[in-house]
């Protein structure tokens, strides 16, 4: 993990832990998503400020997180939603019960060790869908979350040891934009970046 912030890394190490304390308490190990994940995917090149994760022990989660320096934010102009950690300056925020409102495929979760323990990702695929979800879904099509899309797939299509399956993101594209997107209009997309 030499290529990542030192921030970033000592996060996903007090998320490990904290994800053990959720598993020994009898729940399913949560799922990072959103721009920590896509910090993680792209090996840093996109920085996020906070960790959203899927689980369905939020208390759980928090109060482990706060067992290990997480602090609830209080204070004029803070929102009071999650856990900040603050020397590192990262906040924790519970967003849904089901990932990706069930569609993911569970089979393609990623498990990646941080000693002393490890996190779950969803699937690359999933979170180039949900950028340009969220890109589709805009009034003013977030060019930000179609550029994170574009970097994501082009980082992921070289990936040799979790190769890209791309009859899944073409149907996860479909499925997340509701028909705007295609994995047609990704590579086109992405062909622009590399272009430029």
């Amino acid at each position: 993990m030499g290529t990542y912030r030192p921030e970033f890394v000592e996060a996903l190490r007090l998320l490990a832990e904290a994800f053990a304390d959720v598993v020994k308490a009898g729940y399913g190990r949560p799922v990072i998503v959103g721009g920590a994940a896509v910090e993680f995917y792209t090996g840093g090149a996109v920085v996020s400020g906070d960790f959203d994760v899927v689980t369905a022990a939020q208390v759980e989660l928090e109060n482990a997180l706060i067992a290990r320096g997480f602090q609830r934010p209080s204070g004029p102009g803070m929102l009071l939603r999650g856990v900040l950690h603050p020397r590192l300056g990262i906040g924790v925020e519970v967003v849904s019960g089901y990932l990706f409102d069930g569609a993911t495929d569970k089979a393609r979760i990623r498990v990646v060790s941080v000693s002393p323990g490890e996190v779950n990702l969803p699937p690359v695929e999933d979170m180039i869908a949900d950028r340009l979800g969220q890109f589709a879904g805009s009034n003013k099509r977030d060019r930000e979350m179609l550029d994170q899309a574009a970097v994501l797939y082009q980082i992921a299509r070289y990936d040799l040891d979790h190769p890209l399956d791309e009859a899944y993101l073409d149907t996860r594209i479909k499925h997340e934009s509701s028909g705007v997107c295609d994995l047609r209009f990704l590579i086109e997309k992405a062909n622009e970046t590399d272009d430029a």
